[in-house]
């Protein structure tokens, strides 16, 4: 009987900390500020980049961008300039080019210096409804999960969806987003300002608290038959 209370506890424990199941996805910017990638470093000017091109954060950490699963390079845009959408203004932009012609198809950021996480404002290009999705990759490019959030795109400028990700548990080597809209070409969709997570913990949902006390009760009971 002990040895059932004892299993039936450690099972709520390992279903309670599921609360923290990785990678965890958020929409809060705040939580990427451990260093910030402007894509005008490029020169915002709306050429077409090298696929891939390789960037500078501003925490000093470097990596590359492009297109991923095609030779076509992706497109370096600027908020209010060439792109008149939900982004900040003066924003610079990577466009993934679908109505240029462009094989339609995420973008991928790789990182030269293993992150715990990575996000980026995202709309698509055409107005209306969409779902933006972010992917985490290892080392070894092999997925270790992803996020997915509904914006809507338009012509309001600081309104832009922001979506991230992190793991704690694994080293993250790469990032990947796409965004489908309603529009005839999709994915069709430009990324803003990137940022890396800044390391700030997040609070475990309601739920989790509830069933991690019933596993921590379940243990004290335990221990005080055992005592007994």
């Amino acid at each position: 009987m002990k040895k059932r209370i004892l299993m039936l506890a450690l099972g709520l424990l390992a279903l309670a900390f599921s609360g923290f199941a990785t990678p965890v996805g958020l929409t809060d910017p705040t939580q990427f500020m451990g260093g910030t990638i402007d894509w005008c470093q490029f020169g915002c000017n709306g050429s077409q980049l090298p696929n891939p091109d390789n960037w500078v954060a501003s925490n000093g950490s470097t990596g590359w961008v492009g297109n991923d699963g095609t030779m076509q390079g992706t497109y370096n845009l600027q908020q209010d300039n060439s792109w008149f959408g939900n982004f900040t203004s003066g924003m610079g932009l990577i466009f993934n080019g679908a109505n240029f012609g462009n094989t339609p198809t995420d973008i991928a950021i790789t990182f030269d210096q293993a992150q715990q996480g990575f996000g980026a404002y995202i709309q698509a290009d055409y107005y209306g409804a969409f779902t933006a999705t972010i992917t985490l990759y290892d080392i070894n490019d092999q997925v270790i999960g992803s996020f997915s959030a509904d914006g809507t795109s338009g012509y309001a400028p600081g309104t832009a969806l922001f979506i991230g990700a992190y793991d704690p548990t694994a080293d993250v080597w790469a990032a990947s987003f796409v965004a489908y809209g309603t529009g005839p070409v999709e994915p069709d969709f430009a990324i803003g300002q990137g940022g890396f997570y800044s390391g700030i913990p997040t609070v475990p949902e309601p739920g989790s608290m509830a069933l991690m006390g019933s596993a921590l009760i379940g243990l004290a009971a335990l221990l005080r038959r055992r005592r007994s």
